[in-house]
């Protein structure tokens, strides 16, 4: 008998044999690394699929997929056969067989919370003969597969000894140690289960896999010819020029961890991508990962990357990746959806999750850390893809606070255990080395340019002029017109998007002769309604001919956003904050003398405690250094690394257990951290013991699920939806239409159209019937027109028709 993996819906079968091979050889050759325990968990993940009753499930076309049980099978084979011959032999036991046992959904607590069970210890002889399984009838099946199972597991110890060894060499704590294992088994679990959906499309599509290829060399040749046709007459674009010369010869060094300290308006953006180019040629990197702050400002780098490699918007070579429309369960709007619904949508939603093997991404810090932090499958497909890659994070300065350790712990593996090469880019290095685990693993030599003080000189054109007196909405909407007046345009950045909507309000009123276009930035409003402003706002900056112009904008603007206003008032934040603000005016010399940013701080923002308490601590830090330093340069290098160092000891805490552990909720006994769980994980340990009286044994205590469930780089915002602004409407329609890669395709565009809700917002236009569920299949969400406003973006209150004033 021809044992069975799938059938499709055109009644064509892919054998068993041809989809567990197929994914072994997939999984072991996504990387050279971990190539032999890849296999392992590949070949053997489907191994219950050799039950009679699941074949007869697959051939009747009757049931419920999941109604036949078939992942922890595979388990059970390798708790059977794999000899544990001592520590190594044990930890690639656990490996395989929390990789295979969970490879649909995602992975498990390896302890549960009140300590009765442990997950590891569930493949006991009993869970072995209990019918559902037919494990007996599996095992007498497995010498038709030609598995090679001893092969497989000595290689696959093989490969941990070498992961051993490497951590050995590295000095780690024990708590790095345990970090590591776990995201070894991330990185595994990844591997199998792109593999086992890869093999699937490629089964389902009748095409045979090809990973992306990449030209370095050709995409040299490009950046270089785009580079000379820059202006290079000027100061500030010489300097540029040899920063990027500078960049150039840095791509020779060998995989590590490295930072570029550039002052504002020093052309990181693209000296960081030719040191990217130059690196990965030289290394034989699989591709350059782009990650920025924030998602208003990827579409921007995007189009520049574009640009200057001479990439159509359709090329394969860029990938441009964030938040997904859609993709999400809502209990609000769906709870009608039948479970029907949500089981034939599964496999279209899988298939659709973005798989990162172009050669270029660009792509936010919450799409990364919600990525590597996630125990779901169809976020952590993409994660062994970050191996072999360069990885360059533009505005580190902007890691939440909360997550360094975490940050810390994840680059140095990727670094150290899968040969990336990480870059650390900012004008202002924050100091995440300093951290009392000590746990980011810098190069020796990390610096790529290592005396940038004369840059900073040459490239100072603003000077701060700060204020300690507390200002109103409406008084520094006042301050800010006067200056606009006085400078010919002006930009204001402020904290919350309640004071950007009120301050702008506040300059239409003060506007009475419409002297000036207002333009409010937020991310209320989607990305191609902010891109459209932004180019707005370029167009009246030209320099050729100017237009008086004032722009109210969130934190948004301040990081990457390439615009240049006479004149900046910042509401009073982290001096991160405003060197990053101080970067928006005078940015290309305009002004010979330096120009002045304004900076006061804001009445009434206690909510910044709750949603953005990183910029709350450093609001309240800046106003401190100005008390104990009055008269100092805010943005000198001594002052900035005397706020650095507050800021760390404020939050750093004793160093373990603190802030930047990242404290998450979730478990009902007291408060613990994300770092905890992921690693050595003591409490959930000593419960274990607690509970049943028996010591736990085991390598493997992460509590995957848990973190995963309960981690958010942006606090409660957990619903995206599409709003009604552009060809978001016609977008739609077309999701309707088509084949699958057109609908793929098509959700890639409705990400530009697509906002994120806090919980509160979420369900307050949730109960006024303000969101639908536009498309099934995706579980897309589209906002009403009338919640959705061209000035501010979404509205928790309705606009009224015309008809009706």
């Amino acid at each position: 008998m021809v044992l069975l993996a799938r059938k499709d819906e055109e009644g064509n079968t892919q054998t068993l044999y041809d989809h567990l091979h197929g994914a072994g050889r997939l999984a072991s050759g996504f990387e050279d690394e971990f190539a032999d325990i890849s296999r392992t968990a590949a070949v053997l993940h489907d191994v219950g699929k050799v039950a009679q009753q699941f074949q007869t499930y697959l051939l009747s076309d009757d049931g419920h997929r999941g109604d036949v049980q078939h992942a922890r099978q595979g388990a059970f084979v390798v708790n059977d056969f794999f000899e544990s011959k001592g520590e190594i032999e044990e930890i690639a036991k656990e490996i395989l067989e929390l990789a295979i046992s969970k490879h649909h959904g995602g992975l498990p607590d390896c302890i549960d919370e009140s300590g009765n069970r442990a997950f590891l210890l569930g493949f006991t002889e009993s869970d072995k003969s209990n019918e559902k399984y037919a494990y007996q009838e599996i095992k007498r099946g497995l010498n038709g597969l030609a598995l090679d199972l001893q092969s497989n597991f000595r290689g696959s110890a093989e490969d941990i000894a070498c992961f051993l060894k490497k951590i050995k060499s590295l000095r780690l704590s024990k708590d790095s140690i345990y970090f590591y294992l776990g995201l070894l088994v991330k990185l595994i679990y990844s591997r199998l289960v792109d593999a086992d959906r890869t093999d699937a499309a490629c089964f389902e599509t009748r095409k045979q896999y090809r990973p992306n290829a990449v030209d370095w060399q050709n995409l040299i040749s490009r950046l270089d010819k785009s580079m000379r046709s820059f202006d290079s007459s000027s100061e500030i674009n010489r300097i540029r020029h040899q920063i990027n010369e500078q960049c150039c010869l840095a791509g020779a060094r060998e995989t590590g961890i490295y930072r570029l300290s550039i002052p504002t308006g020093g052309g990181k953006t693209l000296a960081s991508l030719n040191f990217a180019l130059h690196h990965a040629l030289k290394t034989g990197k699989h591709r350059i990962i782009y990650v920025i702050p924030y998602l208003s400002i990827t579409t921007q780098t995007a189009k520049t990357f574009r640009d200057v490699l001479g990439l159509n918007s359709d090329s394969d070579v860029l990938l441009e990746h964030y938040s997904t429309a859609g993709m999400q369960r809502s209990a609000d709007v769906a709870d009608n959806a039948s479970s029907e619904f949500e089981d034939a949508g599964e496999h279209q939603r899988k298939l659709a999750a973005e798989r990162w093997d172009n050669p270029i991404i660009v792509t936010t810090m919450v799409e990364f850390l919600e990525t590597v932090m996630s125990a779901r499958g169809t976020k952590l497909r993409k994660f062994h893809n970050m191996a072999d890659s360069v990885i360059i994070f533009d505005e580190i300065q902007s890691l939440p606070m909360n997550t360094i350790n975490l940050f810390n712990e994840i680059v140095s593996f990727l670094s150290k255990i899968t040969n990336s090469t990480i870059l650390l880019c900012s004008a202002t290095q924050p100091l995440l080395e300093k951290t009392k685990r000590e746990n980011l693993l810098l190069s020796e030599k990390p610096d790529l340019i290592a005396e940038t003080e004369s840059y900073e000189d040459k490239l100072r054109r603003t000077r701060i002029v700060a204020s300690a007196e507390n200002k109103s909405c409406d008084e520094l909407g006042q301050i800010i017109y006067q200056q606009a007046r006085k400078n010919g345009n002006c930009l204001a950045i402020v904290n919350l998007k309640k004071e950007a909507r009120e301050i702008f309000q506040c300059l239409e009123r003060l506007d009475v002769n419409h002297e000036f276009e207002l333009i409010h930035l937020s991310t209320a409003m989607c990305g191609r309604h902010r891109t459209d402003c932004l180019n707005r706002i370029g167009a009246l900056l030209d320099p050729g001919n100017p237009k008086p112009v004032i722009c109210v904008s969130t934190q948004l603007i301040e990081a990457g956003v390439d615009i240049s206003f006479a004149c900046v008032v910042r509401a009073m934040a982290g001096l991160d904050s405003i060197m990053q603000a101080a970067g928006r005016c005078n940015r290309n010399g305009e002004s010979v003398e330096p120009k002045n940013v304004y900076v006061y701080p804001l009445k009434d923002e206690d909510s910044m405690e709750r949603y953005l308490p990183d910029i709350a601590m450093g609001k309240q830090l800046t106003l401190q250094i100005m008390e104990n330093y009055p008269g100092k340069d805010l943005l000198s290098s001594n002052i900035l690394e005397q706020y650095y160092d507050m800021l760390l000891r404020k939050k750093d805490g004793n160093g373990k257990g603190g802030y930047t552990d990242c404290p998450i909720r979730g478990r009902a006994e007291g408060a613990t951290t994300a770092y905890d769980l992921l690693s050595f994980n003591e409490c959930d340990r000593s419960q274990f013991t607690n509970t049943t009286g028996g010591k736990y044994g085991l390598c493997f205590a992460q509590a995957f699920q848990t973190v995963s469930d309960n981690f958010h780089v942006i606090p409660d915002v957990t619903h995206n939806v599409v709003v009604p602004y552009g060809q978001a409407t016609e977008l739609l329609d077309m999701l309707h239409r088509g084949e699958l890669p057109e609908k793929i395709s098509v959700l890639r565009r409705l990400q530009e159209y697509t906002v994120s809700l806090f919980d509160d917002d979420y369900r307050d236009l949730a109960r006024k019937h303000a969101i639908s569920l536009a498309n099934e299949d995706f579980g897309v969400f589209l906002l009403n027109e009338e919640y959705y406003n061209d000035k501010y973006g979404v509205v928790r209150e309705a606009e009224m028709p015309l008809l009706l004033m």
